[in-house]
């Protein structure tokens, strides 16, 4: 059951915010870069962005959401959730999980500039970690209704929370670490290791039967 390549928004509309929040993040991360992550107005990042600070309130939300927004994360729920319709093993999810692996090196590999470039910000200012906490909480949640879906088990069962919180966590964990070597190895390179980890790490707790004592 291999994988499809995670897709782009299919709408005009959609391409169009896609585009637009990924001009935006970029122009934000241009003026911290510039001039600090503190001393940047949403009205300064709007200007930069030939839209109007609404617009940005609209996309991101936050201040911290500039830095934070990451358009890879839907890609990796749609790869768990593919076919989302039909219930498959615990095997079979596995496989699906380290079959899709490659595309989503790829597809962040690609994006290793603006991600370190992020990162930087995620360890400097406490804001930004305190928004990417909460951002992977929501994350986390997301992720164990949409695995609990795919295979046919309770949201609320333990090895399905315990499965959403380690890839969601674990990720995070990761690319901290990445960052606190100062990105010595490419990102690809860490990102297979993280992924293959983060597979094994699912079926060993997916596999391992949680039942109540006698």
């Amino acid at each position: 059951m291999p994988p499809t390549q995670p897709s782009e928004p299919t709408s005009a509309w959609g391409r169009k915010k896609l585009h637009a929040m990924r001009e935006i993040q970029r122009a934000a991360l241009d003026l911290f870069d510039e001039y600090g992550f503190r001393n940047v107005t949403v009205e300064q990042v709007a200007a930069a962005s030939k839209v109007s600070p609404s617009s940005i309130y609209r996309y991101f939300s936050t201040k911290e959401a500039l830095i934070l927004w990451d358009e890879h994360d839907p890609k990796l729920i749609e790869l768990l959730s593919q076919d989302g319709e039909t219930v498959v093993s615990v095997a079979e999810f596995i496989e699906l999980i380290r079959a899709a692996a490659p595309m989503l090196v790829d597809d962040l590999a690609a994006d290793e500039e603006r991600i370190r470039r992020r990162m930087r910000y995620v360890a400097s200012e406490p804001d930004v970690r305190d928004g990417l906490s909460r951002q992977t909480r929501e994350l986390e949640e997301v992720l164990r209704h949409a695995i609990a879906a795919r295979i046919g088990r309770r949201a609320d069962e333990l090895e399905i929370r315990l499965l959403a919180a380690t890839l969601a966590w674990g990720f995070d964990a990761a690319l901290d670490h990445w960052g606190s070597t100062d990105f010595e190895q490419p990102l690809r390179y860490e990102l297979a290791y993280i992924l293959e980890a983060l597979t094994r790490s699912a079926e060993a707790i997916l596999g391992f039967e949680h039942s109540p004592p006698p």
